[in-house]
């Protein structure tokens, strides 16, 4: 398997301003906080925190295409910098930030991967700091759609051009971040295309409190 730091140079390189650019709605939780938004992307999260004004953002991501994007679209903004690391190795001190973004980010990982981030965005945010989580979650039409090559862990597959991704059900969420003290996880389902009911839409978001 292709490693995903390549495989997401090569997607934001080749198409990376194709992704949904809306701006997200989040919950109010970011004004005059520190945050660290894990696996940037092309901005479009970054873009919904920094409405909410925050006091300074950290953008991680692995994909050095990924940041340039980001960089472009972001330019002049004192307050916001950039940072090219693994997740699950962050070159940050203990308990910096107010609260941390993991938004479909996980999922392009393997079982110990996800543990890892996890770990680490526990190690790096503050006491009462809070994570917001959204991600695909199990039952997504995008799982169940043509033929994928599946990996050896439970609803994990390797899709066409190397992506991985995986697919969460509310359980595993509430145990991936179990040491929190607080952990918040809903499912919601959505059907966006009229007539074609079998379309089905599912994501899991949470907000979890250390």
């Amino acid at each position: 398997m292709e490693r995903q730091e390549f495989v997401w140079d090569r997607e934001y390189r080749d198409r990376g301003t194709v992704w949904n650019p809306r701006i997200l709605r989040l919950p109010l939780v970011f004004e005059g906080k520190f945050v660290l938004e894990v696996g940037a992307g092309n901005g479009k999260t970054l873009e919904a925190i920094l409405g909410q004004k925050p006091r300074k953002v950290v953008a991680l991501d692995f994909s050095a295409e990924a940041l340039k994007k980001c960089r472009e679209k972001f330019a002049g903004l004192k307050n916001v910098s950039f940072v090219k690391a693994d997740a699950s190795k962050m070159p940050f001190s203990d308990c910096e930030f107010d609260a941390v973004v993991l938004f479909y980010v996980l999922d392009n990982m393997l079982q110990q991967g996800r543990l890892s981030v996890v770990k680490e965005v526990f190690r790096v945010l503050k006491p009462q700091g809070v994570v917001l989580f959204e991600d695909f979650a199990v039952g997504d039409f995008r799982e169940l759609e043509g033929k994928r090559t599946a990996i050896p862990e439970p609803h994990t597959l390797l899709k066409k051009k190397g992506l991985l991704c995986h697919y969460f059900d509310v359980d595993e969420v509430k145990s991936l971040f179990s040491g929190f003290s607080s952990v918040e996880v809903s499912m919601q389902e959505r059907k966006p295309i009229r007539n074609k009911e079998f379309i089905v839409r599912r994501k899991i978001t949470g907000m979890m409190v250390k």
